[in-house]
């Protein structure tokens, strides 16, 4: 388990499982950036808080995918090469795109 954000406790984790195949340049993150307010600038505006981001034992992540917080990567699940994944992933699925879409099921 990787704490990727401290200041949340138990949530901020990455959590990678056995015999997960990641790419090169891949990303994921835990939190991004507020902007609820259209009245105050984006920079002044702090950051979400945290959510866990999880991929399960044999999942394999293509590279320069990019993650987004509260995502899990099921098992055996395959992501392609420079998706960015806005929601989990179900076991043995292929995603791809931007944002990533189910391929089909293997």
């Amino acid at each position: 388990m990787l704490f990727a954000d401290p200041r949340e406790g138990d949530e901020g984790l990455i959590i990678i499982e056995d015999n997960v195949l990641i790419g090169s340049g891949v990303h994921v993150y835990v939190a991004n950036h507020e902007y609820r307010d259209s009245h105050i600038d984006i920079y002044y505006q702090g950051h979400s808080k945290s959510k866990s981001v999880r991929i399960k034992k044999g999942a394999w992540i293509g590279a320069n995918a990019i993650i987004l917080p509260g995502v899990t990567i099921g098992e055996g699940a395959i992501v392609a090469a420079g998706s960015v994944v806005t929601k989990s992933v179900n076991d043995r699925t292929l995603v791809a795109g931007v944002p990533a879409c189910e391929i089909k099921v293997i």
